[in-house]
C-alpha cells in the first residue's frame, strides 16, 4: 500500500543540499523530493510557492483528495518545472491516452521530474493537493502496441502484438523502460485481458527457469506461493519453464510453455 507523507510532519530530514523529502507546516512553501505521496492542506496556503523533484526517470501527478483539480486551479498554478517561466498546466489540456481508464481521478501530469505549485489565495473550500512520482506513460511503444493507465494514476501498461520469444519480450520492454508484465491480483489481471483480449497468449515474467516447480516474477523476484496465482485446469504440467497469459481451455488462465515460442506480451511500467 503507498505511503503518504502529509505536511503535518514537522521535522525535515534533508536528502541533498536542496530539496527535503517531507514538508513542514512551519513555513509557506518549501522544496520537497517526492518519493512517496505528498499531501499539503491547500487551506493553510496563501502567497505560497512549492518546488517539487523526483527521480531523473519519473515525472510527476497531482491530484486533489476532497474536491478536483480544475475547481482548485481558482486559488492555485501547476508549473511544468520550476523555473519563474515555468508553463502552467491546466487540466483542461491533459491528453488522456485511449487505453486509460475514464474514472481515474482528474489529475495534471508533468512532462519532466520537476514542478513547482503557486497558490496565490487561501481556497474556501478544504481540500488537499497530492503530489505523486508516476512513470511517463507513451501513447505507444511502435507498432504493434498501445499504451495506456489501466490500473491507477501513477502505472503505465503496453500491450506489444508482436511476435516474440520469452526472452525477446522482456528484452523489448527493458528497452523502452519497462519491464514484463507481473501480476499481483485478479483485478489487475481482469482489467488488462478486458481491455486488450481474452483469446492473446501473452508472455508474463512468471517463469521456473531458476528452479524447477519454483515460480518467480522475473519482474520482482517475488514469488506465487501465498500470492495471487491463476493457473488454467491441470497447469503446470511441466512442459515448459515460461507463463502466458489467456489458456486455450474455456475456462483460460496461465499456462506453463516453451520459452522460445512466439507470443505477445504486456509490459508494466511502476513509479
Amino acid at each position: 500500500m503507498m505511503k503518504i507523507i502529509a505536511v503535518c510532519i514537522f521535522a525535515l530530514a534533508s536528502i541533498s543540499s536542496s530539496y527535503s523529502n517531507v514538508a513542514s507546516t512551519r513555513k509557506c512553501g518549501g522544496r520537497v523530493f517526492v518519493d512517496e505521496a505528498i499531501l499539503i492542506d491547500a487551506s493553510t496556503q496563501q502567497d505560497c510557492t512549492w518546488e517539487f523533484q523526483t527521480k531523473e526517470d519519473r515525472i510527476l501527478v497531482f491530484t486533489v483528495v476532497g474536491g478536483n483539480v480544475k475547481d482548485a486551479q481558482q486559488f492555485l498554478t501547476i508549473h511544468d518545472g520550476v523555473d519563474i517561466d515555468s508553463p502552467i498546466l491546466l487540466v483542461d489540456n491533459q491528453k488522456i491516452l485511449e487505453w486509460t481508464r475514464r474514472d481515474l481521478p482528474q489529475a495534471v501530469y508533468t512532462t519532466q521530474p520537476a514542478a513547482s505549485v503557486r497558490f496565490k489565495t487561501a481556497p474556501t473550500s478544504n481540500f488537499q493537493l497530492q503530489i505523486q512520482k508516476v512513470v511517463n506513460c507513451p501513447s505507444d511503444l511502435g507498432s504493434n502496441t498501445a499504451c495506456g493507465r489501466l490500473i491507477d494514476e501513477i502505472s503505465c501498461y503496453c500491450v506489444d502484438y508482436n511476435l516474440r520469444s520469452h526472452d525477446d519480450q522482456t528484452t523489448s520492454c527493458l528497452l523502452n523502460g519497462f519491464k514484463l508484465l507481473a501480476l499481483e491480483s485478479r483485478t489487475e489481471e481482469t482489467v488488462l485481458v478486458n481491455a486488450w483480449g481474452n483469446a492473446t497468449r501473452y508472455w508474463t515474467s512468471l517463469t521456473d527457469n531458476l528452479n524447477e516447480g519454483v515460480w518467480l516474477w522475473g519482474s520482482t523476484g517475488t514469488g506465487i506461493v501465498g500470492g495471487y496465482s491463476n493457473w488454467a485446469i491441470g497447469q503446470p504440467d511441466g512442459s515448459g519453464n515460461c507463463v502466458h497469459l489467456n489458456d486455450a481451455s474455456p475456462q483460460g488462465g496461465w499456462n506453463d510453455d516453451n520459452c522460445a515460442n512466439l507470443r505477445e506480451a504486456i509490459c508494466e511500467g511502476q513509479p
